[in-house]
């Protein structure tokens, strides 16, 4: 597999770094007023909008994006339409830790 070049690793620190930035921000919502189906939302668009962009460059887009956007979306639906006993707060964070813990293994950033 070829080296990434230095473009590319930054995108894919932009993106880890937008994932993180997302539970960041539920920080400041203490009071859970926005409902957890929001946030696998949230992220599924950061790596949908990262892997298009990578697309679009013509630079190698690991499947695992489109495969845990692909999960994302679900449990953001499945939120949405059952009352769901998984944390989706956690479960989504569990999945952002894997993605970056991945991605660092695999020296994709």
């Amino acid at each position: 597999m070829a080296r990434k070049t230095g473009r590319e690793a930054r995108a894919e620190r932009m993106t880890w770094f937008a994932l993180v930035l997302v539970f960041m921000l539920l920080n400041f919502d203490r009071d859970f007023t926005i409902p957890d189906f929001v946030i696998p939302f949230l992220l599924a668009a950061i790596l949908m909008v990262s892997g298009i962009y990578q697309y679009t460059q013509n630079w190698r887009v690991s499947p695992l994006t489109w495969i845990f956007a692909a999960v994302f979306i679900f449990g953001g639906v499945f939120g949405i339409y059952y009352d769901s006993p998984i944390d989706l707060r956690l479960a989504s964070l569990v999945i952002v830790f894997i993605i970056i813990l991945f991605g660092v293994i695999t020296n994709e950033g």
